[in-house]
C-alpha cells in the first residue's frame, strides 16, 4: 500500500537559493579606480585628438590658400596677365578689389559672405564658383551674426550666428591698382593695369612705388625677377584677427626698419598658412614671439630678439626685394 509520507527534511528552514547570476554590485572603490582609469586615458587622448584637430585644420587651410592662388592665375589668363586689383583700403566699389570689405573684429563687414559672392566687387569670384568658405581660416574661431545685405543675401541666414567672412589678405606688393589710386592712394577710376604701389615696403606708408621702388613690386606674372621669384613671393595668407581689416597684408622690406606692420596669423599651432605665386601653398611656423604677442597689442612693433628678426625677414624676403 502507497503511503503518503513527508520528505525528511519536511520543515526544517532550508538555505536560500541564489540563482548563478546574481552578482555584487561595485564598491566605491572600484568606482573610484574605473573613473581614475577613464580619466588617465583621456588625458593621454584628449591631446592627441586636438593635435589630429589641428593637423586636420592646416590641410583645409593649404587646400584653400592652394584654390585662392589658382583663382589669381585664373583671373591673370583672362586679363592679359595682369593680377588682381589689390588696393589697401578695402573699397567695395564694383571692378577695383580682388575681395571687397572690411573684415576685421567690428568692421561693417566682418559677417557678410554676400560681397565675396558678388564679382563685381571680389573679382576673383567667378574663378572660385562663388565658393567663398575658401576665404575662412578653419582655425579662425570668431563668429557673429549674419549681417549680409549685398546682391546675394542669404534669407536663410538672417539673425542666424555664422563665421567671418574672410581671414585671408594679399601681399600688398602683389597685384594692380587703377590710374586714380596708384597716382593718390584714395579714389578710384580708369581700368586697373597699374601694379600696385607695395605702399608700406619701406617701412613708412607711401614711402615705395611701382615707378621708384626701393622695392619691386608684381602686377603680372610676368613681373619676376632674380631673386624675387614667384616660388618665393607669397600671394596671399591668414592674417590675425587683431590685425585684419581691407584684403591687403602690409609689410615692410626694409632692414634698417624691422617693423612688422600687420600680423600674420598664427593659428596653426604657432603657424601661418601661405600660398605663393607659383601656386604651392604651405604652412610657416614662425619662430619668435612678436607676431603672437603684438598683434593683439594692436599696432606696429619692431622685431628686437633673434627669433623676431628671422621670422621678420623670412616675411620680408616673402614679400618682395629690392630692385637692383
Amino acid at each position: 500500500m502507497m503511503t503518503n509520507r513527508k520528505p525528511a527534511y519536511a520543515g526544517i528552514p532550508q538555505e536560500p537559493r541564489y540563482e548563478a547570476s546574481c552578482r555584487r554590485g561595485f564598491t566605491l572603490i572600484e568606482l573610484l579606480v574605473v573613473i581614475a582609469i577613464i580619466a588617465i586615458l583621456a588625458a593621454l587622448l584628449l591631446p592627441a585628438l586636438a593635435k589630429a584637430k589641428s593637423k586636420a585644420q592646416q590641410i583645409t587651410c593649404v587646400s584653400n590658400s592652394k584654390q585662392i592662388s589658382l583663382s589669381f592665375q585664373l583671373y591673370s589668363q583672362d586679363f592679359n596677365d595682369l593680377y588682381a586689383p589689390n588696393p589697401d583700403d578695402g573699397t567695395t566699389t564694383p571692378g577695383y578689389i580682388w575681395c571687397s570689405g572690411n573684415a576685421g573684429i567690428g568692421g561693417a563687414d566682418e559677417f557678410d559672405p554676400d560681397l565675396m559672392r558678388d564679382p563685381n566687387r571680389t573679382l576673383v569670384a567667378p574663378y572660385i564658383a562663388k565658393n567663398v568658405g575658401i576665404f575662412h581660416c578653419p582655425a579662425d574661431t570668431r563668429t557673429g551674426v549674419y549681417d549680409g545685405t549685398g546682391l546675394y543675401p542669404n534669407s536663410s541666414l538672417r539673425n542666424a550666428r555664422v563665421p567671418a567672412a574672410r581671414s585671408v589678405s594679399m601681399n600688398q606688393a602683389v597685384g594692380t591698382v587703377d590710374p586714380t589710386f596708384s597716382a593718390n592712394g584714395t579714389g578710384h577710376g580708369g581700368v586697373p593695369n597699374r601694379p600696385t604701389n607695395g605702399p608700406w615696403l619701406t617701412g613708412s606708408h607711401g614711402g615705395n612705388t611701382a615707378a621708384n621702388g626701393p622695392y619691386a613690386t608684381f602686377g603680372k606674372t610676368s613681373s619676376f625677377r632674380g631673386a624675387a621669384s614667384p616660388a618665393k613671393i607669397f600671394m596671399q595668407c591668414d592674417e590675425s584677427i587683431y590685425s585684419i581689416n581691407d584684403a591687403g597684408l602690409a609689410t615692410s622690406a626694409n632692414p634698417t626698419a624691422m617693423n612688422f606692420i600687420d600680423f600674420p596669423s598664427t593659428a596653426h599651432n604657432g603657424g601661418c598658412g601661405f600660398s605663393f605665386c607659383d601656386g604651392h601653398a604651405e604652412v610657416h611656423k614662425w619662430r619668435g614671439s612678436a607676431i603672437v604677442l603684438f598683434a593683439v597689442v594692436n599696432g606696429q612693433h619692431a622685431a628686437t630678439t633673434s627669433a623676431d628678426k628671422l621670422d621678420w625677414t623670412w616675411l620680408a624676403n616673402a614679400s618682395s626685394a629690392p630692385i637692383r
